[in-house]
Order: C-alpha cells, then sequence, then structure tokens
C-alpha cells in the first residue's frame, strides 16, 4: 500500500501533522511540506518548495509552476512504485527544511 508506506516514512522524519482536506492530505511542518493526492494505483505528491530550489538528481520531480493543481508548491511527483520511495523521501526532505515547525 503506497500511502502506508509513504505516511510512515514521511512521519519518521520530524514532528509533521496530518491534516486531511477535500481533494488532498497535507503533511505539514510550519506549512505543508508535501500534498498527497491519492489515487487507484497510484499516488501523485505536491513539493511545497519554489521553483528552482529542488535538487533532483533523480528527474522525477515535474514542475508545475505554470499549471492549476491542488496543492501547494511548485513541483509534482507521480508515486507508483514503492521501489522509489527512498529517491521520493530526499525530494521531501528538501521541502521539510523549508517548511519545518
Amino acid at each position: 500500500n503506497l500511502y502506508e508506506l509513504l505516511r510512515e516514512r514521511i512521519l519518521e522524519l520530524d514532528d509533521i501533522d496530518i491534516d486531511v482536506k477535500k481533494t488532498y492530505i497535507a503533511f505539514k511542518g510550519l506549512s505543508n511540506i508535501v500534498d498527497v493526492e491519492v489515487f487507484k494505483k497510484y499516488l501523485v505528491l505536491m513539493l511545497n518548495i519554489k521553483k528552482g530550489n529542488l535538487e533532483d538528481p533523480f528527474n522525477i520531480a515535474e514542475d508545475i509552476s505554470n499549471i492549476g493543481h491542488h496543492g501547494n508548491g511548485d513541483y509534482r511527483i507521480v508515486f507508483k512504485d514503492e521501489e522509489e520511495i527512498d529517491n521520493i523521501i530526499y525530494l521531501i526532505k528538501q521541502s521539510l527544511k523549508v517548511n519545518k515547525k
């Protein structure tokens, strides 16, 4: 279950709150760190980090700064495979540094 795996790994990082919204689930520090939209076979993650401030050596984050979307931030990741979790957590940690309590 992708969501449970992601939730567990994010909550291990720091003092992070979860806020369930109508269209997404927000993982929050001082402000949203990552917003998660849950679909049947994958998750869509929006990282709350400004365009140009994300180091993505895996090339998995898409710039959505000019696209309307639910959630916060300028980057989107489609999470389909459990094997990607370490790479995704690496990117989420960058958003956590910016949005930490």
